[in-house]
Formats: structure tokens, sequence, C-alpha cells
């Protein structure tokens, strides 16, 4: 484990190398994904779907990344802890245009208020807070930011994230749990209705959530649980700006289903 505690920057530095340049006069989508929690395959299986969709229906191949805590990819795939998650938005800042392109992070794992987990043992990851995302996505200078919390308490993220510039989305409100972090579970309740239905069927960031929440909120009603109630905050400047970037990726998938 120590060898591959020292790894890590090599392996994230050439994961970065990879990434393709933002193209100049295109709102380039940009997707880094982190799975936080280690000991449950349900996270790592999650940022997978997430990551495959986006490249397929989101233009993002070339310009993707995840960060996974799990045995099973641990050779191939860096280290979802803090230290590499300010390596990668820094290195993701490189290659976009910050004040034109936008970054998609999606973080799912088990989560407490104002914190997620990065739990994976034997090593000692230091936790992810709320105010340290905030001030990494500053540091980098991402300027447009689409922020995604698939975890309990995630809702207690939405003011340290907020921004003119920014859209948050996450699981539950800061006091609730989320469901579906079961070592049985392909994926959780709210990644499942986000991500494997909801933008399946439109490329809307703020009407996936709408389809999401209904869905969430129908399944839980049915199973007698404590309502989880996903939480949305769009910044002022969002719509604009994401109305063009749907738009244009409606043109993409059409011109892929006429061929």
């Amino acid at each position: 484990m120590e060898l591959t505690f020292y790894a890590q920057p090599a392996m994230v530095g050439r994961t970065l190398a990879e990434i393709e340049a933002g193209r100049p006069g295109i709102t380039d989508l940009y997707f880094l994904g982190f799975a936080g929690y280690g000991a449950q395959d349900v996270f790592m299986k999650e940022v997978k779907v997430a990551n495959n969709l986006f490249d397929q229906q989101f233009d993002t191949e070339g310009r993707s990344l995840t960060l996974v805590n799990n045995s099973q990819t641990i050779d191939y795939l860096p280290l979802a802890n803090v230290s590499n998650l300010q390596l990668a938005l820094n290195g993701l800042a490189k290659r976009m245009d910050r004040e034109e392109d936008v970054l998609f992070l999606f973080l799912t794992s088990h989560g407490s208020r104002n914190i997620l987990s990065t739990r994976y043992w034997p090593l000692q990851h230091n936790d992810l807070a709320a105010a340290d995302l905030r001030t990494m996505l500053d540091e980098a200078g991402i300027g447009w930011r689409v922020i995604v919390i698939s975890a309990c308490y995630s809702g207690s993220f939405v003011d340290e994230l907020r921004s003119e510039r920014t859209l948050v989305i996450t699981a539950s409100r800061e006091d609730r749990n989320s469901f579906g972090c079961s070592n049985e579970a392909d994926m959780t309740y709210f990644g499942k209705a986000l991500i494997d239905e909801a933008l399946r069927n439109t490329r809307s960031f703020t009407a996936a959530y709408d389809l999401a929440a209904e869905r969430i909120s129908s399944r839980e009603k049915a199973e007698g649980l404590t309502p989880s109630e996903p939480q949305i905050s769009v910044g002022t400047e969002m719509p604009a700006k994401l109305t063009a970037l749907t738009e244009r990726l409606e043109r993409l998938g059409d011109v892929a289903a006429k061929q």
C-alpha cells in the first residue's frame, strides 16, 4: 500500500496527460468522477456508469477522468483522495478554457454534515470537507461548474459551493440520509434516478434533476422511507450557459442518430 500511495502523483499526471484541450469557440464539457468510500463497490460502479454515459452522450470522451477508492481499480485508476482531487482539478483547469468550458464534477460516497468520506483501509485519507472543495475549485480557476453529490447529508455542501456560475445538485437535504448504498446495490437510489435514468433521456441537468427528484420521492414513499429531499442550487448565470451547452449536445445527438 505504501508503494501505491507514493505512486499517486505520477498516476494522476499520466491520466491528465491524455486529456484533450478545450476547443476555441466551443463550450466543452469535462467530467471528473470521485468515488470516495472504498469498502463498498456501489460507489465505484456508480462513478463508472456516470463516466461511460458522459463519454457516450455528453461529448466528454477524451475529457474525462475518474478517481476511485476500490481494490478492483487500484492498479489503473488514481485514488479518490483530497490530494488527487486537487491535482486533477488543477490539471483539468490547464487543459480547459476556464472562461468557456464547463466542469461536471460527480462525487459519490458516504457523507455527514459538510463531509464526504474518502475511507479506504489501510490508507489514512483525510475526508473531503465542503469548504476545502470550494477552495480547490476557486484556486484552480474553473469558472463554470456543475457539481453533483450523491451522499447522505450532501445538502450541507450547497451553501459552501453555490455561486453565480455554479449548479449544485445533491442527493439529500443537509439533515437527511439518502438511500441505496448497500453492498448488493449497483447504484444508489439517487445515482440510479439521476445518472442511469434521467440523464439517459435528457441532456438538461436541471430537467434531469426534476425527473430524478420525482422518481426518488415515489420510490421512498413506496418503501416507507423518510424522504431524502434532493436539493438544487442554480447560479444566476447558469441557465443561459447550460441552455447553450444542451443545445450543442442535442445537435451532436441528432447527427449521431442520423448516421
